[in-house]
């Protein structure tokens, strides 16, 4: 009997059915053809068998009609390379190159630098990225901790804020305002660097750490910047009018004074 998917044709003394779509065949074209036979899915690709028809199912890394073409992981996933590492296309795959500091397949772990780093014993090693600190315990210095720590012996004048060079383990004193030298134990003489520091004609004396103005009559303060107001102590009577000078003051008097 004749259906959509066949034809029957008499055959001697049976029916003999011709089938219509291809792709398919058995006594009554019910079997669909496996097309999978003879036809190669490359690149661990799966053959997916259809009607007069097959698909190669690809694995993520190709794609394509047998799975021969190679898929570039680093155009479809910009972002697949992490912590600024570098994403280069491989037939079959993609390979990250991470920056220093980092590792793994998409350079998201970080390198241990303190697995191989040097700080010296009894310091503790803190990682960071491509780097390490140490560390030092009380009376070490140094990137490694490796040199005794010259501020211990408080070399510096009390006062001054004493600190190690991590290279050369040598000290340096910061030396308060008045003292200078390599302990800042010598004395800074303010009178004889620069111009006076005393204002309108005062004498410098230094001192130690420091030094004071001796001021002429007139002025006061301590760098004798202030004109004395003589006229502050009201020295004129009968209502006189004051009028301050420098080191003096003058009065007016009222008329029949």
């Amino acid at each position: 009997m004749d259906t959509p998917l066949n034809r029957c044709a008499p055959y001697f003394d049976r029916c003999l059915c011709i089938c219509l779509i291809p792709g398919f065949n058995g006594t009554n074209c019910e079997n669909n053809i496996d097309d999978c036979p003879g036809h190669h899915c490359a690149n661990g690709g799966t053959c997916i068998d259809g009607v007069n028809t097959y698909n190669c199912q690809c694995p993520p890394e190709w794609t394509g009609q047998h799975c021969t073409e190679d898929v570039d992981e680093c155009r479809l996933q910009p972002n697949t390379c992490q912590n600024g590492g570098t994403c280069s296309n491989l037939i079959g795959g993609y390979v990250c190159v991470c920056v220093n500091g980092w590792s793994g397949p998409d350079c998201s772990e970080n390198i241990d630098d303190c697995a191989t780093a040097a700080c010296s014993l009894g310091s503790t090693c803190i990682d960071r990225v491509a780097s390490f600190i140490c560390v030092c315990p009380q009376g070490k210095t140094g990137l490694l901790c490796h040199r005794d720590d010259a501020c211990i012996s408080n070399p510096c004048r009390e006062g001054s804020h004493c600190d190690t060079n991590p290279i050369t383990g040598m000290f340096n004193c910061n030396c308060p305002p008045g003292y200078v030298g390599n302990t800042c134990n010598k004395d800074r003489d303010e009178c004889s660097i620069g111009p006076n520091p005393c204002e309108h004609g005062g004498q410098c004396v230094n001192t130690d750490g420091s030094f004071t103005c001796n001021c002429v009559k007139g002025y006061s303060g301590p760098r004798c910047e202030q004109d004395v107001n003589e006229c502050a102590s009201n020295p004129c009577l009968n209502d006189g009018t004051c009028l301050d000078r420098i080191g003096e003051y003058t009065c007016i008097c009222m008329a029949l004074h």
